[in-house]
């Protein structure tokens, strides 16, 4: 750590803020569902959203991967992408095996 960094107020303030960011979330979820925002519709947009941001975020990796290798002996920096990489196809075959299933 460097000097400045304090562990307690990061300990305390860490929990503190996921709290508050739950609570905020909650009440934005409720309105919503009295407003009905959460139609068929929003639901189209935002797997489509998903979707895209999924391909992005593949791409994304793959370059920060290649030049990671390129640009530095293998270290950490390409284990900790490697393991990135690797959960995020995990993750999207775990969703496509629980989209099919459900299909």
């Amino acid at each position: 750590m460097y000097e400045g960094f304090e562990m307690s107020s990061f300990l305390a303030g860490l929990p503190l803020g996921m709290a508050v960011a739950a609570v905020i979330f909650y009440f934005s979820w409720r309105k919503g569902k009295k407003e009905r925002r959460f139609d068929e519709r929003y639901r189209r947009i935002h797997e489509s959203a998903r979707s895209f941001s999924w391909a992005v975020t593949t791409f994304v990796l793959l370059i920060a991967w290649a030049l990671v290798m390129f640009l530095e002996p293998p270290g950490t920096a390409f284990f900790v992408l490697m393991a990135v990489y690797m959960l995020h196809m995990v993750s999207y075959g775990i969703g496509a095996a629980i989209a099919s299933r459900r299909n």
